[in-house]
Formats: structure tokens, sequence, C-alpha cells
């Protein structure tokens, strides 16, 4: 119950959950073997498997470029 454990739990549950949300609104985002997945396991299964197999550094890094204002 460390306040900096809080702090980064809170983080990466509003990452996940942004995440989540911006590949079921825009599939497009999804890389090609997940959209090909959601076609047929639906969109929601194909988004969940694909952050569940991102790394924290990869899915921080996919955070910051779709919804970072600036270039990246």
């Amino acid at each position: 119950h460390h306040y900096q454990v809080l702090r980064m739990t809170t983080k990466a549950r509003r990452v996940i959950q942004e995440l989540f949300n911006a590949f079921v609104d825009n599939p497009r985002l999804l890389p090609p073997q997940y959209r090909d997945l959601a076609a047929h396991e639906g969109i929601a299964r194909a988004t969940a498997d694909y952050i569940a197999g991102m790394t924290d550094r990869y899915s921080m890094k996919e955070h910051r470029r779709l919804f970072s204002v600036g270039e990246y």
C-alpha cells in the first residue's frame, strides 16, 4: 500500500484502458495479424491479446505514440 506503488498501479491501469479503448474504437491502429484475428474472434479479444503481449516499455511507447501531442 505504498503511495509510489499505488501511483504506478493507477498509471498502468490508465495506460492499458486508454490503449484498449483506442484500438477497439479504431481497429486500423492494430497490426494486420490482430485485425485478422478480430475478424474471427472479435475486436475486444484481438485487442486484449495484442495488449497482453506488450511489454511495459512497449505499452508506454504505444501510448505516447497514440496520445502525445507532437511528433513521435
